[in-house]
């Protein structure tokens, strides 16, 4: 059974999401692609809610930090396909987590919104995971054409995606989604599921003490996805929707913006360092 798109996330492409057997899903592994420190990372703070309600539902959880892994760009030698199938050239970081996630009954991407699309580390990590297709050519249901999944390597992997931005709009995570649609409905009955989208914009305040009650409200509506999807197989679009949804003056956000980033100009300092010090007084 399909899940209706939500209303803040009616974007351009092929959307299609897909509910899960309540409580089937007993292990969550999130790979987290920001690459600034806990603390500042706002892709922390919605991924690291999302996990304790999956948590709070009975599943365990792992979170992976991909700027702490060893991930090299891949080279398109196709070596995986021919000369050692199902294995990669580079030595690294990427076969223990693909490991990971084979192991997960959930996979959440979790990555900041960086020039409109999917941060590059977490880009770079989907390449490597070329291995566990095989070379050939099929088709789909639909009459488009795939590649087989690779013996050995799970053939469905059901996932989310987890999505912030500074710009106070959902709108701006079009390319974002889709990028994630294209992957999972390009391998038609195999490949990637997902069973939902969160994405939250203006996500900078988070964290921000003068936003303390914004704030309590996404991070409780995030933790109630990631408990409901365990629980029930879906989120609720209604709930996706008030996730997205900003509930300040758009006004006062550009006046609130442009002054914070007036001071670490005038300090010169990171909006990083702001955040700490505001979060120390």
């Amino acid at each position: 059974m399909e899940n209706q798109i939500p209303k803040a996330l009616q974007f351009s492409h092929k959307q299609r999401y897909v509910r899960l057997e309540p409580a089937s899903v007993k292990k969550v592994l999130v790979l987290q692609g920001s690459p600034r420190k806990e603390g500042t990372s706002k892709t922390d703070i919605v991924a690291g809610a999302f996990a304790a309600g999956c948590r709070r539902a009975g599943a365990e959880t792992e979170t992976i930090y991909l700027r702490e892994k060893k991930i090299k760009q891949c080279q398109g030698c196709f070596h995986c396909w021919t000369k050692s199938p199902g294995k990669c050239i580079h030595d690294d970081d990427v076969a223990d987590i693909m490991k990971a996630a084979e192991g997960a009954d959930l996979v959440v991407y979790a990555s900041p919104l960086y020039h409109f699309g999917i941060i590059s580390l977490m880009k770079r990590y989907i390449e490597r995971t070329l291995p566990g297709i095989e070379p050939f050519l099929i088709k789909r249901d639909d009459g488009k054409t795939t590649h087989p999944p690779r013996k050995g390597f799970k053939y469905i992997q059901n996932a989310a995606i987890i999505g912030v931005c500074g710009f106070p709009e959902v709108e701006h995570f079009g390319a974002f989604s889709a990028n994630f649609h294209y992957i999972a409905n390009a391998g038609g009955e195999f490949g990637m599921n997902i069973a939902a989208e969160i994405y939250r914009p203006l996500s900078e305040i988070l964290g921000n003490p003068f936003y303390r009650e914004e704030n309590d409200r996404v991070i409780g509506a995030v933790e109630k996805a990631g408990c409901d999807l365990i629980v029930n197989g879906y989120v609720a679009p209604s709930l996706i929707d008030e996730i997205a949804e900003v509930r300040l003056d758009k006004e006062a956000i550009y006046e609130m913006a442009n002054k914070s980033w007036q001071i670490c100009i005038d300090k010169c300092m990171t909006m990083s360092e702001f955040q700490e010090e505001l979060a120390e007084t």
